[in-house]
């Protein structure tokens, strides 16, 4: 039975296409905050496998319980924050590979809220690699990996368990007067639309799409279709502006990435132009394109179609502006968040991926 957010002091016009909630939602709507991240603390601490195996909701406890069961499991993990999110989370980086490596990876994961099945994504690359080098194989001695599976997880809060996903009252706070100033929408007279706002949240906590806050040549001529805080779309006050971009940022201008891995949802389609870019970036990008639909199946978005004219993802960003060859994975089908039956089978789409793309990127 789905349960509901409780509604607060709040007010979708009737011109809003309801979208049904997805089964993901009910069990964790309707818990009170305190009770319900005691009983996940309990689980998680019972826990003797990783969690990002199960076709349960992965959450960003989850994910912390599973990133130091790494570091038990294996050898040569680590993992320290690339920064903080307003609401108090670590943004986890977790590295693995030889450090010293001329050649470094980047994947990321659930830059956008609702799909936060990515991060069960990258969190299973990890374990493919570690696997791998387990089995035999040396790929890691010659290439470093660093994985973000959950850039924003404030974000995911929201997606996954509402204004009881938040810890600090601020935050609370800060996402109500989000909701407020959508009344126009219905929030306060329909429970289905509050909770369609909330579970839909692609943002982050100040209600801003992070994949629209890159700053790059484009950004001020980017259309916005929301102009202030939502749920979705917003591209911010100004580019760069949201301290989870400004994380990322910074971690690549430290870094010297041949390539990146960006996973998002949902289409099974792949982002791997972009129009700005040199020469030898889009080079790299098709061949890591290519990698990729020969593992999944998936479809090449068209350079024609690629939105990259006024582009300010992290792909524009990188490709535009640092001159780093990326490729952006649509995984799933349906709408986000992509519901967790389907993590199996985009697990077994997905898998070999990253392998073959590090067997490329150092040249085997």
């Amino acid at each position: 039975m789905q349960k509901k957010y409780v509604l607060g002091v709040m007010t979708l016009s009737a011109c809003i296409i309801l979208t049904q909630v997805m089964p993901a939602f009910a069990g964790i709507i309707g818990h009170s905050s305190a009770s319900y991240k005691a009983a996940q603390t309990e689980s998680i601490a019972q826990t003797t496998d990783f969690t990002f195996l199960s076709t349960d909701m992965y959450t960003y406890q989850k994910m912390e319980s599973d990133i130091n069961l790494f570091k038990q499991k294996y050898e040569g993990v680590t993992s320290d924050s690339i920064g903080t999110t307003p609401d108090g989370r670590n943004i986890y980086r977790i590295v693995i590979g030889n450090k010293d490596a001329s050649k470094k990876i980047l994947v990321i994961g659930a830059i956008h809220a609702r799909e936060y099945i990515t991060a069960s994504v990258v969190m299973r690359q990890v374990k493919e690699m570690l696997d791998k080098r387990a089995e035999g194989d040396k790929s890691l001695d010659a290439v470093c990996i660093q994985y973000v599976p959950m850039l924003n997880p404030d974000g995911v809060a929201i997606s996954q368990s509402g204004m009881a996903g938040l810890n600090k009252e601020e935050s609370k706070k800060k996402l109500q007067e989000i909701i407020d100033n959508w009344s126009e929408w219905g929030l306060k007279e329909n429970q289905d639309k509050y909770n369609w706002f909330l579970n839909k949240w692609k943002n982050n906590l100040n209600g801003v799409d992070i994949n629209h806050n890159f700053p790059t040549q484009g950004w001020n001529q980017r259309a916005d279709s929301r102009k202030k805080p939502s749920n979705e779309y917003y591209k911010g006050a100004s580019a760069g502006s949201e301290s989870e971009t400004q994380d990322l940022i910074k971690l690549v201008n430290n870094e010297n990435f041949s390539a990146v891995l960006n996973y998002h949802t949902q289409g099974q389609i792949i982002y791997w132009s972009n129009q700005h870019a040199s020469a030898e970036v889009l080079v790299m990008d098709k061949a890591m394109a290519d990698i990729v639909a020969a593992h999944t199946g998936y479809r090449l978005v068209a350079p024609e179609a690629d939105g990259s004219k006024f582009g300010t993802g992290f792909k524009d960003w990188l490709d535009w502006e640092k001159g780093i060859p990326s490729v952006t994975v649509e995984v799933g089908i349906g709408t986000s968040p992509v519901p967790e039956a389907q993590i199996d089978t985009i697990w077994q789409q997905n898998a070999g991926v990253l392998p073959d793309i590090v067997k490329y990127i150092i040249g085997k």
